[in-house]
């Protein structure tokens, strides 16, 4: 793996990303995007998954002492993980991107829901990595309760934007 980490990620996402399934998401995208960190990524329940990912932020967290990460309790009783910069950090890039352009694009990723970042995870999945013609119907199989057309539209406009068109 290269020298892009979970806390140079951060950096470029001012510092904080909320949510597994979000930091999963932004990197897997920011790595097509050119990230280039070496991390492998496989297909899972929520979509693109990587374990390098996770044991990297565990690794930044309690070898490196880079970043924290919590865990809080949502209005509605389940939990989530916050993953927070601890040190100024000020890369001047996040792997091969440059700095600027991984604040743009996590910008963009952390300005939507994490349901439509998953979404849009999973169709670039669907149609690059599997290479389903029909993804929309393979994706209202895996996630019907999230496939709602709205979703869909806001997931393939945030691929679009992100330069990803879907």
């Amino acid at each position: 793996m290269s020298n892009a980490t979970i806390a140079q990620v951060l950096a470029a996402a001012n510092g904080e990303i909320v949510g597994r399934v979000r930091l999963q998401k932004i990197v897997y995208l920011l790595e097509q995007l050119g990230l280039n960190s070496g991390y492998s990524f496989t297909y899972h329940h929520y979509g693109p998954y990587s374990e390098d990912v996770s044991i990297a932020s565990q690794r930044e967290e309690f070898l490196d002492k880079t970043i924290l990460e919590s865990v809080s309790t949502s209005s509605h009783g389940g939990t989530y993980s916050v993953f927070k910069l601890v040190r100024d950090l000020t890369p001047v890039s996040v792997g091969s991107l440059r700095i600027d352009r991984a604040r743009e694009l996590t910008s963009k990723m952390k300005g939507v829901n994490s349901v439509v970042l998953e979404l849009a995870a999973t169709i670039h999945w669907l149609k690059e990595k599997e290479r389903i013609s029909n993804w929309k119907r393979e994706l209202s199989s895996r996630k019907p309760s999230k496939a709602s057309q709205s979703n869909v539209e806001q997931a393939e406009a945030l691929l679009s934007s992100l330069g990803l068109a879907a």
